[in-house]
């Protein structure tokens, strides 16, 4: 076994795996407590993101949150505003 240490309290290290506008979008993010299907996470005063799945052994990661905007409309999200949430185009795996 690895010499790996034991985690018991404190916040984890997420990383937020967004699907929009036909690309992937990534963002470090700490969590208070573990996530779960069907969470929201707020990320701006009025913007939700859902949690649709959580993939535990990522590399470099506690959890890994795969998400969508929560009741999202059209053209309401630009480029520059999920920039401005943090995240930045990436892929995943």
């Amino acid at each position: 076994m690895a010499n790996v240490p034991e985690r018991t309290s404190g916040p984890l290290k997420a990383l937020i795996v967004l699907g929009w506008n036909k690309q992937i979008w990534t963002k470090e993010a700490q969590l208070s407590f573990p996530p779960f299907a069907g969470l929201s996470i707020r990320i701006d005063v009025y913007d939700m993101l859902h949690v649709d799945s959580v993939v535990v052994g990522d590399f470099g990661y506690d959890v890994t949150c795969i998400c969508t905007f929560e009741d999202e409309r059209d053209g309401e999200y630009s480029e520059a505003r999920v920039r401005s949430f943090g995240f930045e185009e990436g892929g995943y795996p």
